[in-house]
C-alpha cells in the first residue's frame, strides 16, 4: 500500500505541473552557459559558485535590399565603438553613462562596500546581510553597454534640424568589443500639437534618406478640429518603418495617459551581428555626417492608413564587392564586467 506521505508528495508535483501548463514559452535569448568550475581542491573546487557566462549567436542579414545610409544622430551603426559614443558626448556637451542592469548593480556594490568601509572606519558595526554584493545573477552576465544621455535638448543633436525637445539619446552595444548596433532619441511632451508635428518631421527626414517607408500607421493620424486642437487616442502606437536586411529604422509617437512620446531609431535588426551594416561596404569617408543628406528631393506623397511600399521596396544599395564570410553560430563570449 502507498503510504500516504508518498501520496501527497505525488499530488504536489501534479499540482505544480497544472500551474503552469498554460504559461507561454519563454523568447529565446543568447546563450547563458556556466562558467569553468574553480579550481583547486576541497569543497570550494566542488561546490564553489560559477558565474555564468554570456555567449552570443548571431546570424548574417538575410538576401534583400541594403541601407544605403547607416549614419544617424552622428553616429555609425555597425562602426562605432563604446569609445567613439564617449568622444562624441564629449563633444555634444552630455551627461552620459552606462545604464545596463550589469553597471548598475556594480554601482551598487561600490556604493555599498564604500559605507561599510566608512561605518567600519568610525567603529560602528558594518555587518550586512546583503548576499547580492558577491553574487551575480544570470540578468547581469548579460555584457551589453546601453549608454545612456538623459536630459539631451534636440538643439545638440545638430546631425538634422529638429522641432524644439528634451529627451533621451541612447546607444547599445551588444559588448565592450561589438560595434553599435542601436541608437535612438526618445523625448516626451505634454503637447499633442507640437508632438504630431514633431512625428511627422522625422518621418519626412527618414523618408528623404531611405525613400517611401515599408510600413505606414494602420489608423490615419489624427487631424485639428475646429479650433486646431488635436486628440491622440491612449494607447495607439502610430509607428513608420523602413526594414533593410542590415537596419531597421522607425518613427514612432504613443500617448500614455497625458505625456505623448515621440521616438526615432535606428539599429541593426535583432539577431543580426552587430557589424552587419558594414559587410561588402566601404568604411564611410566621414563619420560625422552632414546637417542635410546629400540628396534632398521634393516631399513625398504621404501614404493612406494601412498603405504599404513594400512591393516597391527601398531604394536598395549598390552590389557588394565580395560575398562577406558567415558568421560563427556561437560569438565571442563576453568580457568580464569592470569592477565598479
Amino acid at each position: 500500500m502507498v503510504s500516504s506521505s508518498r501520496i501527497t508528495a505525488l499530488a504536489g508535483l501534479l499540482g505544480l505541473a497544472a500551474c503552469g501548463a498554460d504559461e507561454a514559452p519563454p523568447a529565446p535569448a543568447p546563450v547563458v552557459a556556466p562558467a569553468a568550475a574553480p579550481s583547486g581542491s576541497g569543497l570550494a573546487g566542488l561546490f564553489g559558485r560559477k558565474d555564468p557566462e554570456w555567449r552570443f549567436e548571431f546570424k548574417d542579414p538575410k538576401p534583400g535590399p541594403r541601407a544605403p545610409v547607416t549614419a544617424a544622430m552622428h553616429a555609425e551603426v555597425g562602426l562605432h565603438r563604446v569609445a567613439d559614443a564617449e568622444d562624441l558626448v564629449a563633444r555634444l556637451g552630455l551627461t552620459c553613462g552606462d545604464t545596463s542592469i550589469r553597471a548598475s548593480m556594480e554601482g551598487r556594490r561600490k556604493a555599498e562596500r564604500k559605507r561599510i568601509e566608512e561605518a567600519r572606519a568610525r567603529g560602528e558595526d558594518a555587518v550586512t546581510a546583503a548576499s547580492w554584493l558577491d553574487r551575480k545573477s544570470k540578468r547581469e552576465a548579460n555584457p551589453q553597454v546601453r549608454f545612456s544621455c538623459p536630459r539631451t535638448r534636440s538643439v545638440q543633436l545638430t546631425d538634422r534640424p529638429r522641432p524644439p525637445s528634451e529627451g533621451r539619446l541612447l546607444f547599445v552595444f551588444d559588448s565592450a568589443d561589438h560595434p553599435l548596433r542601436h541608437v535612438s532619441y526618445q523625448r516626451t511632451a505634454k503637447d499633442a500639437v507640437p508632438a504630431l508635428a514633431d512625428y511627422q518631421d522625422a518621418v519626412a527626414h527618414y523618408t528623404r534618406v531611405y525613400g517611401p517607408p515599408t510600413k505606414v500607421p494602420a489608423r490615419e493620424l489624427p487631424q485639428p478640429d475646429a479650433n486646431g486642437a488635436i486628440d491622440i487616442p491612449v494607447a495607439t502606437n502610430f509607428e513608420t518603418e523602413w526594414a533593410f536586411s542590415d537596419l531597421l529604422v522607425k518613427v514612432s509617437l504613443l500617448r500614455y495617459a497625458s505625456l505623448i512620446t515621440v521616438g526615432e531609431r535606428v539599429e541593426v535588426p535583432p539577431g543580426i551581428r552587430p557589424d552587419a551594416p558594414r559587410l561588402g561596404k566601404p568604411a564611410p569617408a566621414d563619420s560625422h555626417p552632414p546637417t542635410t543628406p546629400s540628396a534632398t528631393p521634393g516631399p513625398p506623397q504621404p501614404l493612406a492608413a494601412g498603405q504599404s511600399a513594400a512591393p516597391g521596396g527601398p531604394p536598395a544599395a549598390s552590389s557588394p564587392p565580395a560575398t562577406p564570410p558567415p558568421a560563427s553560430a556561437t560569438g565571442p563570449s563576453a568580457p568580464a564586467a569592470p569592477a565598479g
